[in-house]
């Protein structure tokens, strides 16, 4: 479980969120729909399931991971009137629920995908690189989503400095001296480029291995050093994996590491790294702060960990930024239910729901002058 959090400290640093939950108490865009969210059960989450709840809708909520469920943000969303369904075997409710709408982790498309005969879905959001690859893995989609994931406003404003801080959070909270390290990035898609930026803001000597041309050619370009990875992994005191793919660091991989080094994953697949067959490879583990003190074959590996256990050691994102992404979330699934959906499949959010948040967030800090 994750450590409680203030849900009204949070609440109130989601701005953009406050004022769509007014609009949609006057507006009720969602009236007479059932809305299936299968989301991180935390405060942050709880400030779009007041926002779907203004606008009348019926909401079902999907824990989306054990180690991400909070009992308080639970409780919060049962007070306001949505169901919250804590436990991963969850098909039998959710299809029972029959959701008009979805904001969906992958859960949702395997389950209808799997289904002869599902309700049928007028459409949904897509909420992570993760999800999105279950998603495009479950085959035949039934119904439109819209890739909030690749958004502009997600993927420039809420991964690239989001992201970033959480994973440089992570660090710091584990006694991790960044300033200097030799510190190799595994990956460098959108959020791989802003652990990279952060970490090289705060001084720590950043390499960069990626197996696409494409984004190992902007880090280059970008001024980082690019390395292979058995190289990368000789020399590196911390190593972050940011891939989202299975088996990234293996043991042969974990082997590589130098004495003392640290290592941690921010990516959604629990088996990025090799944990399990460290694990039983090890000749001794201890918990230490942040996570697992490793000693194998004679030198000692810190694995970190989140709380609860969780394989990806950064927090979540800072609210004011995830405040913008699940403002994305809830005018999608308004558009859906007022506009009428587009063809089955999957779609890029349209760019005048991304410029609303984009304008909403400018006002709250006062600059909705500096536009024309």
């Amino acid at each position: 479980m994750v450590e409680p959090i203030d849900g009204g400290a949070v609440a109130a640093r989601m701005p953009v969120l406050a004022r769509l939950a007014r609009e949609f108490a006057t507006d009720r865009p969602l009236a007479g729909r059932r809305v299936a969210a299968a989301l991180n059960v935390t405060p942050e989450a709880t400030a779009l399931v007041r926002v779907l709840l203004a606008g009348a809708a019926e909401v079902l909520v999907v824990s989306s991971k054990p180690t991400t469920f909070d009992p308080a943000a639970a409780e919060a969303m049962g007070r306001l009137g949505a169901r919250v369904l804590p436990g991963p075997d969850t098909a039998k409710e959710v299809l029972a629920f029959a959701p008009d709408l979805v904001v969906d982790n992958g859960s949702v498309a395997e389950l209808w995908a799997a289904e002869p005969d599902p309700p049928a879905v007028v459409g949904g959001t897509v909420h992570s690189q993760h999800a999105l690859g279950r998603v495009r893995r479950a085959g035949r989609l039934p119904f439109p989503l819209y890739t909030v994931t690749e958004s502009a406003v997600k993927t420039t404003v809420e991964t690239a400095h989001g992201t970033g801080q959480a994973a440089l959070r992570g660090l710091i909270d584990a006694g991790v001296q960044i300033a200097g390290k030799r510190v190799l990035v595994v990956g460098f898609g959108v959020t791989g480029r802003a652990v990279a930026d952060y970490l090289r803001g705060c001084h720590a000597r950043v390499a960069v291995a990626e197996v696409a041309p494409v984004p190992l050619l902007q880090a280059v370009h970008l001024g980082f050093e690019v390395v292979g990875l058995t190289t990368g992994l000789a020399t590196a005191d911390v190593v972050v994996t940011v891939t989202d793919a299975e088996r990234v660091l293996d043991l042969d991989h974990l082997r590589l590491l130098p004495d003392g080094a640290v290592l941690g994953g921010i990516g959604h697949a629990a088996t990025e790294i090799d944990r399990a067959g460290l694990a039983a490879a090890a000749d001794r583990v201890d918990p230490v702060p942040g996570g697992r003190r490793y000693r194998l074959a004679g030198r000692h590996l810190t694995l970190l960990e989140g709380a609860g256990g969780n394989h990806v050691f950064a927090g979540i994102n800072p609210p004011e930024l995830m405040d913008l992404s699940l403002a994305l979330h809830a005018l999608c699934l308004a558009r859906l239910a007022s506009t009428g959906p587009p063809p089955a499949g999957l779609h890029p959010v349209p760019a005048e729901v991304d410029a609303r948040v984009a304008r909403t967030k400018l006002a709250v800090l006062g600059l909705a002058g500096v536009l024309p």
